[in-house]
Order: C-alpha cells, then structure tokens, then sequence
C-alpha cells in the first residue's frame, strides 16, 4: 500500500493544458440513437447531457418534445427500440461516480406514452415478432450445467401482463448459447463458444429439431448467422475460410442448401446492409479503405433505392437504422473519415432528406482532416492495408505519429472517423495506421500469420509501413514517434527496442510489456479459454517470449518514452507498467509515467482522458521539434 502510495505521488505533476480543439475532439457524442415509430409519428432520440443520457420522444413534423424518460442522475441508456407505436423498450443503468462508466448490466423498461411510470422488463430484451404489438421475446436461463453455464431459454412476454417467466418458445442444447429469432419469433440458430475456443452453431428446424451446422473443430472455421429473410425462409451466413476472406452465404432452411452470395478477394464483410424495413440483409460494406457498397440482388427493389441513397451521400457510409412500418419514413445515420455521425430524416416517396442532428455538433467535418488508404508491401512480399492521415500543409513535411492498434487479432484499423487520429491531425502530425499481420478484417490466414509473431513479423510490418511512408515523402523521417493503446503500446516499446534510429519517441497506453506474465497476470489467463488463446497467439516458449519482451531488455530502450497506466486494468495489470518503469529507471533511461486512480484498460474518465492527452502532446512535440 505505501508503494501504492508512494507512486501516485511521485506521478501526481501536473499535466500540461489542452487546447480547446483537444477538448472539443474528445467530447462525448450529444446525440446517440434515434429510432422512428412504426407509425412514423414520432422519433426516439437518445441524448447525453451532462447529467447523464435520457430518451425524448419527438413529434416526427414539429420536432416538438412529447415524453421524456430520465433514468436519472449518470444515467446511461444502452437499449432503445419500438414494440409498437406507443411502446418503447428502454435499457438504462447508472454510470458509477468515479469509474464513469457502468459496472453492471443495465435494467430493461417498457414505456408507454402518456404513462408516468416506466414497467419494468423482468428479464433480458431478445427481440420483437412481426407484426405483434402485444409481445417481446426475452431471454432467460433455464437452469445451468455441470459446470455453472447457462442454459439459454427464450419466453414470448406479455406487454400488458409481465410475467418473469413468459411462454416459452425454445430453449438452447448448448450452454451460454447466443440464439437467433426470426420475424416470426421462432429460434433458428443457437452458437457457443466452449472452453477450448470451438465454435458449435445448431440449426432449429420447423420439426423443432436441433441439428449441427457447424463445428470449427472439424471445419476449422467459424460461422455466424447475420440475419433471416422477412419470408423466414433463408438465412444469411458469414463464413470464414482457410485461405480467403469471409463470404455472405444464403441458407434454405427446407432444404439445407448453402450459397455463396458476396465475397471479396481481400477484405471480409465489414458491415451487413439490411432492407429498407431493417428486417432482411440486402448487401454488405467492403473495402481495405474506404468501404464500398455490394449487393447480392441489383434488380431488388430495395437494393436500386438503397443505392440511390448512398448515391446522395457521396464518400460517406450509409446506414438505416430505422423504418415506420410502412417504409415511408426512415431515420439514417451516415459516417465517415471527417464525421463522427449524422442523423437523417428521409421521405422516401419524395426523396427528400432532413439534417436531424450531428451525432457530436462541435466536431465540424468541414474542419477535420482527410483520410487516405494505403497499401504497403511487407519485406516477405505480404501486402498490407491501412490509412494515412494528414495534416493541413507547411512549408516543411509533418512529423509523424505510428498508431498502432490494440487487440492485436479480432481488431483492425478502421478508415471511419477516429478521435485519436484527428487530435493528432489537427496538432501538426501525420499519422500513420498500418493493419499488420494478426489484424482482422482479411480473412483468416490474414490474422493467423500473427500467431506468434508478437514482437517479430507483425513488427516488422509496422517499421515497414513507417519507412514507406517516409519514402514516399509523407512525413519527415527524423521526427517519428510510435504510439499505441494495449497490444499498440506493446508495439511502441518494442519498436523503441527494435528502431531506435527509426523512432525519436515511444508512448505506451495500458501495454503489455512482459509476455510470459501474461500467464499470470491479469484475468485472460484465468479461464481454459484464456489459456488456449495464449497459447494460441503467443507460444509457451519462455526464452523467446523473453526475447520480445520490452522490460526484460530495457538497457537497449535509450529513446524518450511516455508509459500510462489505469490502476484498476484487469486485462492488463498495471504491473506490467511499473516494471517497465523499474527497469527503465535502474538502466538509466526513465520514462515518464502517470497512473490514473480510477481506469481499467483505457480512459474512460474524461478528466483522465484530457489529462493524459495533455501529456501525449507535450511528449511528442519535446521530440519531434
């Protein structure tokens, strides 16, 4: 505890202020859903004040608030949909004071308009049934196995009459199982993942079988159900693939045929495009870069209106989020590299299309700066996809900024806007993101050419990509620092490490530091499917691991390096930061440090956020003047 004590004392400097656009960049969103009534009466908007998120329910031609629902004080609202035209399904939980965050599931309400008092939802919202104002699906559990896990019971509930246990519809035959519905409200599928990382998906036939549709211990790939048609005849499959990227497949649930409808030669489906009515998968966003549009039906009604739509919002990506029930009105929120998110009213008999709002008003895209895909070759001829973002031109080339991004699998770069990018954009710097071997978003041979590859050929791909970019002019390359959260701030220390004459500075975000700790620190290792991960991604030999290890090979560490740490990381302990700084110190070359009281695995405080940026730019313009 004293050491504890001790520490925080000796980091407790005051950081240097942020400017206003800092500030601005890092505000939360005003504005986070809107959903429109099955009537199209009225729009239910979901907003952040600084007291803490509510629901305002607007008439759809006056904008006129009609109904409020305040969770309360922190409040955070994480569910929003209609049952019917007078009905809304509202999650809401409470922000603790000082972790700003929620530390339980949230609780589920039923709202009907013009009633003073919300009803609560007994147990957890699954769903709605077609054209059924009178019922919700939950999901409960129907007991558990040998093992503690839940077996996963689905109910259809009664909205006049809430009744914890409902009628039930199907229950799973396999624990902790994610179950499918269709519009009907019938289970189709049910998914697990065991203790081992296999996939088991089960089919639920119209005799009310269950029936295996795929196993990854026999396959060796996963497969995920992305939606049903509205005639709950078909159902849209991702597929993985040994050797190609991940394809959108039909299922004929009378017959059990499979066809593959959409697949690219280099990236996966990144986002599903469904109906109009949001009720059947139509397409899918795809692209290394900025994504682009595909659909499995050109002479689909919805599919010639769906382009005409992304047509009207050109270098953005379009997404419906919802539809009265007759499709005539429809809420769309479209992003992209410059806005963070703006909400539409669209008629759709008239074309015409209604700014709502912008998710964040103080961002203005016009002032954001640009982001362009690249595409790098790896020394092993591997190709690489990522994003280069520039800041507005001087007379010298930027400085540059790597950012590298966490996970490191099941994670990828994204072109859609990025905070962290535009701060440092707007700060004077090019930055740099590469998605390197082990990223997902490629296929699965992509992400498995980084297993084991922590510190060696996924690091290689980030010099690399750095050392293009400087030859290709787009930075000057004696002013480069390399900077990451989690697995990103891994990346930073090692490329101090591995680059010193590459890197002018490293900075570090919650990273892992110590690679065999990883076996005993921290809660990945403390499940059998944590384990099989580890020893999955990482290997169990100790001296290599040690090898890639920035804290056993500090006294080769001589550049600048800021490290920052959450005292309460469950992922990452913030063990692995005080003995990089220990380290470090007893070599001679000591970092600068700061620890922040309340955060886990990342900054979720705002104060922290502001405070830790405050520190990052001050860290990097010392080293890159």
């Amino acid at each position: 505890m004293l050491i504890s004590l001790l520490l925080g004392l000796a980091t407790a400097v005051a950081p240097p202020a942020v400017d206003d656009t800092t500030r601005q960049l890092l505000r939360r969103a005003d504005f986070e859903a809107a959903m429109i009534s099955p009537d199209g009466e009225h729009l239910a908007v979901s907003s952040h004040t600084p007291d803490g998120t509510i629901v305002s329910v607007l008439d759809r031609r006056t904008m006129e608030t009609q109904y409020q629902v305040l969770p309360g004080k922190r409040g955070e609202v994480t569910e929003l949909t209609w049952v019917g035209p007078k009905v809304l399904v509202v999650g809401a939980n409470v922000a603790d004071e000082r972790y700003e965050a929620a530390l339980v599931d949230p609780a589920l309400f039923l709202v009907t308009l013009g009633e003073k008092h919300p009803k609560p939802l007994p147990v957890r919202f699954a769903g709605l049934i077609e054209g059924n104002d009178h019922e919700v699906l939950v999901v409960s559990c129907a007991g558990y196995d040998g093992e503690g896990n839940c077996k996963t019971k689905i109910s259809r509930v009664d909205t006049d009459h809430l009744l914890r246990d409902g009628t039930p519809v199907a229950s799973s035959p396999i624990a902790d199982a994610v179950m499918t519905l269709d519009h009907a409200g019938k289970v189709r599928f049910a998914r697990a993942m065991d203790k081992n990382a296999r996939q088991q998906l089960l089919v639920h036939g119209d005799d009310d079988s269950w029936k295996p549709l795929n196993d990854s211990a026999n396959s060796a790939v996963y497969v995920v159900p992305a939606g049903i048609s509205r005639d709950n005849r078909t159902a849209y499959l991702l597929t993985e693939h040994a050797a190609a990227p991940d394809s959108i497949d039909s299922y004929d649930f009378a017959t059990g045929a499979r066809k593959t409808l959409l697949q690219d030669k280099v990236s996966d489906p990144l986002d599903i495009i469904m109906s109009s009515d949001g009720l059947e998968p139509i397409g899918a966003w795809f692209g290394p870069g900025a994504p682009t549009a595909r659909f499995w039906n050109d002479a689909d009604p919805d599919v010639v209106w769906r382009k005409a739509l992304n047509t009207s919002f050109p270098g953005e990506q379009v997404q419906v989020t919802s539809a009265d029930a007759k499709g005539e009105h429809l809420i769309v929120r479209t992003i992209s590299d410059r806005d963070p998110g703006s909400f539409y009213l669209i008629d759709r008999a008239s074309g015409h299309g209604a700014l709502l709002f912008r998710a964040r008003p103080a961002v203005d895209p016009a002032r954001q700066m640009p982001t362009t895909t690249i595409n790098v070759t790896a020394r092993d001829g591997l190709i690489l996809h990522g994003f280069i973002t520039l800041p507005k031109p001087t007379a010298e080339l930027p400085p540059m900024v790597v950012m590298v991004h966490g996970g490191p699998f099941f994670i990828r770069d994204k072109w859609s806007y990025d905070e962290d990018t535009q701060i440092l954009a707007q700060h004077g710097y090019a930055v740099l993101r590469i998605n390197f071997r082990g990223s997902a978003g490629f296929g699965q041979d992509f992400m498995h050419r980084g297993y084991g590859q922590w510190g060696a050929a996924m690091q290689d791909d980030v010099s690399d990509a750095t050392r293009w970019a400087v030859a290709q002019g787009l930075a000057d390359g004696h002013r480069v620092c390399i900077y990451g959260g989690s697995y990103g701030g891994y990346a930073a220390l090692m490329g101090a490490l591995r680059e010193p004459s590459l890197y002018r500075c490293a900075a570090g975000l919650a990273g892992v530091y110590d690679l065999n700790k990883l076996y005993s620190w921290g809660d990945i290792f403390r499940s059998n499917y944590g384990m099989t991960y580890l020893r999955t991604v990482l290997g169990t030999d100790k001296v290599q691991l040690s090898s890639r290890s920035p804290s056993d090979h500090a006294t080769d560490i001589t550049i600048p390096v800021l490290l920052a740490h959450g005292i309460a990381d469950g992922r990452v302990p913030v063990d692995h930061a005080r003995q990089m700084r220990k380290a470090m110190t007893k070599a001679g070359h000591e970092p600068q440090y700061v620890e922040y009281q309340y955060e886990g695995h990342g900054l979720a405080v705002e104060k922290d956020q502001l405070d830790f940026w405050g520190r990052l730019l001050a860290f990097l313009d010392a080293n890159t003047q």
